[in-house]
């Protein structure tokens, strides 16, 4: 692996991909109860709380600030049934875990280029 570079892959199919903004007034968290209730087909309000999977202010810790800092992260964790990826530069990926193929690359690109 090139440093600076993270690159991670899956074999689950992405259903719904969304993007965040560290300029705008939505935090991380709220993008992907967003990305996740889009994946569901429903509302976020019709969600059932996604705290008891994630804690949601650590998520929005982890990446404050995470696409300036030249460190950027790459979350994957499993909630409400889907797997969810978030990385530091606003990409949220939420994919069927029940729906597989060849393992590739969770996002397009590397992270950091």
């Amino acid at each position: 692996m090139t440093s600076g570079h993270l690159s991670i892959s899956c074999a689950c199919v992405a259903v719904h991909e969304a993007e965040y903004s560290g300029d705008s007034e939505r935090p991380p968290s709220v993008a992907v109860v967003e990305a996740v209730a889009a994946a569901e087909g429903v509302e976020p309000t019709e969600l059932r709380s996604l705290s008891a999977d994630i804690d949601l202010e650590a998520v929005d810790a982890l990446f404050e600030n995470d696409d300036t800092t030249g460190q950027a992260h790459v979350l994957s964790y499993t909630v409400a049934g889907w797997n969810v990826f978030v990385r530091g530069d606003g990409a949220i990926r939420v994919c069927d875990p029940t729906q597989t193929g060849e393992p590739t690359p969770t996002f397009e690109q590397a992270c950091c280029d």
